[in-house]
């Protein structure tokens, strides 16, 4: 087997393992983080069974999208500009960084103009750094009252991330946090149509798993180390 296939085996065994440990009995989605790697790694892990893949710049999807032949379901999760939106709708199967209002309008307009209704998650900045863009969690009443208005958007979800703590149990009340807002969002919509709660990355995808994430970003613990370029 090769490095990222022995890699991925081992996040895969992880993610059952914290999923067993998990109070919620949720089932967990990998999102393979294909950011700085490149188009044959990706490939790869297609092969090797993945079915979500991330990246965190427009312009870098772009070059994969259309080079890619494999199906595959598209994540855009960094933060994402105005003037890349229109790109990112064409592109994006869920767009999991909505972190503003004004976000959340323009990609409704960019998905009204090719008719489309473009599925996105609502991204808080639960942790309160002020590096880290994201929604208020006071704000999430506001925000998804304004979703509720909007016909090309569909929100059916939340992410979030938490500081990287060289002590990772430090993370917990973070995802914690997160998992309360998840479930106050349900409410707010449709029966069923909140379903993605979308924390951890490599350093903690395990502790956001216990505190119920049933969708993690995983990029290093696979790929390796980013070659950035």
């Amino acid at each position: 087997m090769s490095e990222i296939g022995t890699r991925l085996a081992h996040v895969m065994d992880r993610i059952r393992a914290a999923e067993k440990r998990s109070p919620y009995g949720q089932e967990v989605t990998l999102v393979a983080v294909t950011k700085f790697h490149p188009l044959s790694d990706m490939e790869e892990v297609i092969h090797l069974g993945v079915t979500e893949v991330g990246e965190n710049r427009v312009q870098e999807m772009e070059g994969k999208f259309k080079a890619l032949t494999l199906p595959v379901r598209w994540n855009l999760q960094g933060h994402l500009q105005k003037n890349k939106v229109k790109k990112a709708v064409a592109m994006a199967d869920l767009i999991q960084s909505v972190d503003s209002l004004s976000i959340m309008e323009e990609i409704d307009k960019r998905a009204g103009e090719i008719g489309k209704v473009q599925d996105v998650l609502l991204e808080f900045n639960i942790s309160g750094e002020e590096s880290k863009t994201g929604l208020t969690p006071d704000s999430l009443e506001e925000a998804a009252e304004k979703a509720g208005n909007l016909s090309h958007i569909r929100v059916v979800g939340l992410m979030c991330m938490a500081p990287e703590y060289e002590d990772v149990e430090l993370t917990r009340p973070v995802f914690r946090k997160g998992h309360g807002l998840f479930e106050t969002l349900k409410e707010k919509f449709p029966k069923g149509q909140i379903s993605i709660l979308s924390m951890g990355m490599t350093h903690d995808f395990e502790i956001a798993i216990e505190e119920g994430a049933n969708m993690v970003r995983i990029g290093t613990a696979i790929f390796g180390p980013r070659q950035y370029h």
